[in-house]
């Protein structure tokens, strides 16, 4: 299994009814990935994070197996959704973790 996290901040200019907003959206969006896309086995979207984070808005994806990043990355409907994340996110961060 592979585990594929990802997380973003706001744009500052997105305001904090647009987050909430983006929130729900992007994790109805991004949920509905499983089933669609082949090897993607679960998606969470975070937000708000504890007081302890650095980060806004947060993306855990499971994935069977490392050949299963690609797809999903270049799958259209996932790149429809990072048009949204570009959008009104900045400084991405990533790790994608194999599990034994």
């Amino acid at each position: 299994m592979v585990r594929h996290i990802v997380s973003w901040n706001f744009k500052p200019e997105v305001t904090p009814e647009r987050r909430e907003e983006l929130h729900k959206e992007l994790a109805e969006k991004f949920t509905a990935l499983v089933g669609k896309i082949p090897g993607l086995t679960k998606v969470e979207v975070g937000m708000p994070p504890l007081g302890s984070s650095n980060c806004e808005l947060a993306l855990y994806c499971e994935m069977e197996k490392e050949s299963d990043i690609p797809v999903y990355r270049d799958h259209p409907e996932h790149q429809a959704i990072a048009t949204i994340v570009r959008a009104n996110c900045e400084g991405r961060r990533c790790v994608d973790l194999l599990s034994k």
